[in-house]
């Protein structure tokens, strides 16, 4: 079984991979948003190279970017 597959609005709205977030992503989404460490669980990172988005996995509005420091470098 792969990866989740979701709606990507960075990705030009086009269904990419999402996977889980790792330490540190999941240490800035709780300063990015109003949910409880519990429900962090149900957020995932775009895995398309060089995309920042993190969303929820019910539902692809309820997301945001990582800052540039995520991303991958040469990206």
């Amino acid at each position: 079984m792969g990866l989740p597959n979701r709606r990507c609005p960075n990705c030009g709205d086009t269904d990419q991979d999402f996977r889980p977030l790792d330490d540190a992503e999941r240490a800035y989404a709780l300063t990015r948003t109003q949910v409880s460490r519990a429900d962090l669980g149900t957020y995932r990172r775009c895995a398309r190279e060089g995309c920042v988005r993190v969303q929820s996995y019910f539902n692809w509005r309820s997301g945001f970017d990582l800052p540039d420091s995520f991303r991958p470098t040469g990206c």
